[in-house]
């Protein structure tokens, strides 16, 4: 079962480094898979170069994830 973190201090851990060898680095870098194919790569390789922390990791997610969905529903709306 997922730790419950209480509302107040769901961002107490975002000034912490990013570790290499994470399931969070790993879902990042998938990330900016996609978001070379969206936006190119020297884009979202300079966007990326920039996520150093967690709270910066949470902005990126926060950030690409509304367009990449949006992509992925015009993509299957061009298959139907």
């Amino acid at each position: 079962m997922a730790r419950q973190i209480p509302p107040d201090n769901r961002h107490l851990r975002d000034n912490e480094p990013l570790r290499d060898g994470t399931s969070l680095m790993a879902f990042l870098h998938v990330l900016k898979k996609a978001h070379i194919e969206l936006d190119g790569h020297a884009q979202a390789h300079q966007r990326f170069q920039r996520v150093t922390t967690r709270g910066e990791a949470r902005q990126y997610i926060e950030d690409l994830m509304p367009p990449l969905l949006a992509e992925r529903d015009r993509q299957r709306r061009a298959r139907r």
